[in-house]
């Protein structure tokens, strides 16, 4: 996995270089201290993975850290996104990945939590932080439906009171590919990766009844 590190600060540069070097299968090929620089390097070296702060000083565009992260999944679809940031607020975090982060590192944690991401990218899925339960009582606080598209959301209400894929499909008149893509993207912006979180998190928030 070819990866370009990106982030103003020395310092934090070389912690993420001291953590790859450890890692079988990962291969640091460019470093960038800016926005602008990232997405210079990134259309020059093609890497599959970038680790970037989520907040970088520039005058461009790109400096707001949501700008950033859409910018390069729309213009790099095929290369992953991870974040490293200071921001430990659930809804900002939230937007993050609804921006199309594969996956956020708080700096205030350890270097374990990077290897741990980096392993969770590897083998091709989202990395999300475990959270406190105190965590996860704001982030439920925060969360709503309203962030859903009415089709997103009227298949959720659905499925939440017990109808499978199929029955939806069947009772809106929607093939059953656009049902599951519907109920996909809708799990993803409510910060769900299996059925069970989604069941639980309607659970303990009430949502969609």
């Amino acid at each position: 996995m070819k990866i370009i590190i990106a982030d103003d600060h020395p310092i934090v540069l070389a912690g993420v270089r001291d953590v790859i070097a450890d890692e079988a299968g990962l291969d640091i090929i460019g470093q960038a201290l800016s926005p602008t620089a990232l997405v210079e390097m990134m259309q020059a070296l093609s890497p599959d993975l970038v680790i970037c702060d989520y907040n970088m000083p520039g005058n461009g565009p790109l400096g707001d850290g949501i700008k950033l992260i859409s910018y390069l999944r729309r213009h790099f679809p095929s290369c992953k996104v991870l974040v490293l940031t200071m921001i430990s607020t659930p809804s900002m975090v939230a937007a993050m990945y609804r921006a199309g982060a594969n996956g956020v590192v708080r700096k205030s944690g350890d270097l374990l939590e990077l290897r741990v991401a980096l392993s969770t990218l590897q083998s091709r899925r989202i990395y999300r932080a475990k959270q406190s339960p105190e965590e996860r009582l704001q982030a439920l606080e925060t969360m709503s439906p309203a962030a859903l598209s009415p089709r997103e959301l009227e298949v959720m209400r659905l499925f939440i009171n017990g109808k499978s894929v199929s029955q939806i499909a069947k009772q809106l008149n929607r093939s059953s590919k656009t049902v599951s893509t519907q109920k996909v993207n809708a799990m993803r912006k409510l910060g769900t990766q299996s059925d069970q979180d989604l069941i639980a998190l309607c659970l303990e928030s009430d949502l969609f009844r």
